[in-house]
């Protein structure tokens, strides 16, 4: 993994975090993680804040994992911070427009100081409700979020599943290789906006769709949801386990090894009738009579996907983690600590020799990645996104998948979040007729991405030797599921089995509680972000340096990402503020309260002089006066004490009359609505405000009819122009129109039809 500020692609780069007046819990990873990725990425960062930092952070350890290795400024003085921006490369700014703009560190007045500066804008957070203060627990409970996935108990919970920090994140990095890339091509600097509502939609592809026609059990799922069971199963020792038996031919196998009857119809016959949820109830038992250990080993044993289901930061300590560079020790006062290391390698295409490429000519009239040509091998989700991701920013993609379609094309609200904006070219890239498209294919590529199990693409010969060979400049990715060495290398991967392992499903269960798993497949989501970051990286160093790039991420870096916060110090997790076993959040000041009415309300109080006033609010005279909250333990009295009574004082009066007092008062406080996943979706479809920002896309596709989703998210200037292709490519639909712009004569391509080795759809 690249790590060490002066050696990785964005080695001489200098970049500067704008946070002053700005809430690290609030902003959550999108605070820290930018700046962390691009020192891990070789770049030099320098953290300024002001003198005083909100209270609210005082608990906080994770800045430990996301702040290490970056130069800290504390400072007001307003010239002091000008010198910074002036001499930066990247500035990531935060905060509302008073802490920035207001104190002239919006862009006109930055780049009239740096005119060449990539300047990227973390902002405030509007719809067409209005303006949210930039924590993410206000942000999710007022578009709903906080309702979308059942608790352990009624009402809505605290989705503690780090989506608006991480998507912004996502969105910040993006916007800003790709605005730096233009800039070694054109000269020209450029900005990027976001907010941590755009963070939240950049998760939830797979969540939000609408359509005019699609199958029943395609609109019902984004109607009302997942109904696939989670294969979690707790065994004889305690220890919960989760399996995953997507892979050819697995369900067979596993129902042998359980010793269950076997299936005459097969696996998607029996998800379809409803067997299957009849027998994951039923395995329930089977689990419990055997430790974990034991069923682990049998599964492995037999071709079974499983891993343990752990609690955020227990994997820093897995001997896997470290040899594929995952983990970084770090020593200081008299501790050590493990703490997760860059999930993106970004080094030279191996074997290059002189003959490098020079990077397409790019223009600031036009989308980012004009000119840039990305052929996508890659299936499910992680990859397919990292492409999609490449195609909002004006690249053209090649979709090459098999003549029966790529895997999810059986999941169709994948396909619909994964896919947009391609070209389809169904080929069977193994059959020997073919590899003269696959070798013309790469041989014209800027980007070859696939997301094989280590040694498939060597197999194929589309590995990264042999687009060396055809391709010198090109930039060469593969996302891996567990890494591209180490032992558990050509494990299978996905996004169940990383929401165990890296504890994201134990952190949204709550303390003591069973995990639950996030259902809209979150991790294979920032898997594809995260690919698209180091893609763009690679494309950067392309531009600066003229070679060819290899780029690989894994399916477990990327889930580590999400608690990247928490480590390891001398042996024991340290991972800061906890959801609780109620579900409501992290303690009394950051949390959601039920009203009298048995309606919810979402709390934030970022300082003592908020506390003091909420206690000056009718019907909260009695609040304990210390300010305290973030329980610092599970155990921690002051705080719970003060919960309790806020429990109680909450529930004497309706939720929305609460909000009411409390804002009049200037406390920030939402009122969260009831929505079920198809309210969720109208809010954020047919919201004005999101369909004139573009964060609705709504076009026409030939199986569904009209139809609606989250759309491109990233708001890039000046001179940006022109946006993707909107459209959903059918199985092979320009499989002929790709071929000829190949260079192979009608008879060839007629001949590979007829042989079955290339799918035209017919129009």
């Amino acid at each position: 993994m690249s790590g060490q500020a002066g050696a990785g692609p964005c080695a001489g780069l200098s970049v500067v975090e704008l946070a002053a007046g700005s809430s690290e819990l609030g902003l959550g990873l999108a605070g820290g993680v930018p700046g962390m990725l691009f020192a891990g990425l070789g770049a030099t960062v320098t953290r300024v804040t002001g003198v005083h930092t909100p209270p609210i952070d005082d608990p906080l350890p994770w800045g430990r994992v996301w702040h290490r290795g970056k130069s800290r400024v504390a400072t007001d003085d307003q010239e002091e911070t000008r010198r910074l921006v002036a001499a930066a490369d990247v500035v990531l700014a935060y905060g509302s427009e008073d802490a920035v703009d207001g104190r002239g560190f919006g862009f006109s007045e930055v780049a009239a100081l740096n005119p060449d500066v990539v300047y990227i804008r973390c902002g405030p957070s509007r719809t067409s409700r209005g303006e949210v203060e930039d924590y993410g627990l206000l942000v999710e409970a007022r578009a709903g979020l906080c309702t979308q996935l059942d608790g352990h108990r009624p009402g809505p919970i605290f989705l503690d599943v780090r989506a608006t920090g991480s998507g912004a994140s996502f969105l910040m990095m993006t916007s800003a290789l790709a605005l730096l890339r233009r800039r070694v091509l054109t000269g020209a600097g450029g900005w990027a906006h976001t907010s941590l509502y755009d963070g939240m939609l950049a998760t939830l592809g797979c969540m939000i769709g609408r359509s005019e026609r699609a199958p029943v059990e395609v609109e019902s799922y984004w109607e009302k949801g997942s109904t696939f069971p989670n294969f979690m199963y707790r065994c004889s020792d305690g220890e919960l386990v989760q399996v995953w038996f997507g892979g050819k031919g697995m369900y067979a196998t596993l129902l042998e090894v359980l010793g269950d009857e076997p299936s005459p119809q097969g696996y998607y016959q029996d998800q379809a009738t409803g067997a299957l949820n009849d027998r994951a109830v039923r395995w329930r038992e089977t689990f419990r009579q055997q430790p974990r250990a034991t069923w682990i080993e049998r599964l492995r044993a037999a071709g079974i996907a499983c891993e343990p289901v752990l609690s955020p930061g227990q994997a820093l300590s897995e001997p896997h983690l470290g040899e594929i560079g995952l983990v970084e020790t770090v020593t200081a006062d008299s501790h050590t600590d493990l703490v997760l290391a860059t999930p993106i390698s970004v080094e030279d295409l191996p074997g290059l020799g002189d003959d490098r490429l020079p990077a397409p000519a790019a223009s600031t009239g036009e989308p980012l990645l004009h000119g840039v040509r990305v052929v996508d091998f890659s299936a499910f989700v992680a990859g397919p996104l990292a492409a999609q991701v490449l195609a909002d920013l004006g690249a053209e993609v090649i979709k090459v998948e098999p003549p029966q379609g790529e895997a999810m094309r059986a999941a169709a609200y994948a396909v619909a979040a994964c896919q947009r904006g391609k070209r389809s070219l169904a080929m069977d890239i193994g059959a020997p007729e073919c590899r003269p498209v696959v070798e013309r294919l790469i041989a014209g590529a800027d980007v070859v991405l696939h997301n094989f199990r280590v040694g498939v693409a060597e197999r194929l010969g589309i590995d990264s030797a042999t687009v060396a060979r055809l391709r010198p400049g090109a930039v060469y990715c593969h996302a891996t599921g567990f890494g591209a060495g180490g032992p558990r290398a050509k494990l299978p991967g996905n996004d169940a089995l990383m929401q165990a392992l890296t504890g994201f499903e134990q952190g949204i269960g709550g303390d003591g509680n069973d995990p639950i798993a996030g259902t809209w497949i979150p991790l294979d989501m920032t898997g594809g972000w995260v690919a698209a970051i180091g893609i763009l990286a690679g494309l950067y160093a392309r531009a600066a340096t003229g070679r060819g790039q290899q780029v690989t991420t894994s399916l477990l870096g990327a889930g580590m990402l999400m608690h990247s916060g928490v480590f390891q110090r001398d042996g024991a997790v340290v991972r800061g503020p906890e959801l609780d076993r109620a579900q409501t959040g992290y303690g009394p000041g950051y949390r959601l309260y039920a009203g009298g009415d048995g309606r919810w309300l979402a709390l934030v109080v970022p300082d003592p002089t908020s506390w003091a006033e909420l206690g000056k609010v009718a019907g909260l005279s009695a609040l304990p006066p210390a300010y305290r909250p973030l329980r610092v333990s599970p155990d921690d009295e002051t705080a719970i004490a003060a919960e309790r009574f806020l429990e109680a004082a909450f529930a004497t009066a309706p939720a929305a009359e609460w909000v009411a007092r409390l804002g009049d008062r200037g406390l920030l406080a939402e009122l969260i609505e009831p929505c079920d996943r198809d309210q969720f979706r109208r809010g954020i479809l047919d919201d004005p405000v999101n369909q004139e920002l573009g964060r609705v896309a709504a076009y026409e596709t030939r199986d569904w009819g009209h139809f609606e989703q989250i759309g491109p998210l990233l708001r890039c200037g000046p001179h940006a122009s022109g946006g993707p292709m909107l459209e959903l490519p059918g199985i092979g639909e320009h499989s002929v129109e790709v071929l000829t712009e190949l260079g192979f004569a009608s008879q060839e391509i007629d001949a590979l039809i007829a042989a079955g080795h290339v799918r035209q759809t017919v129009s």
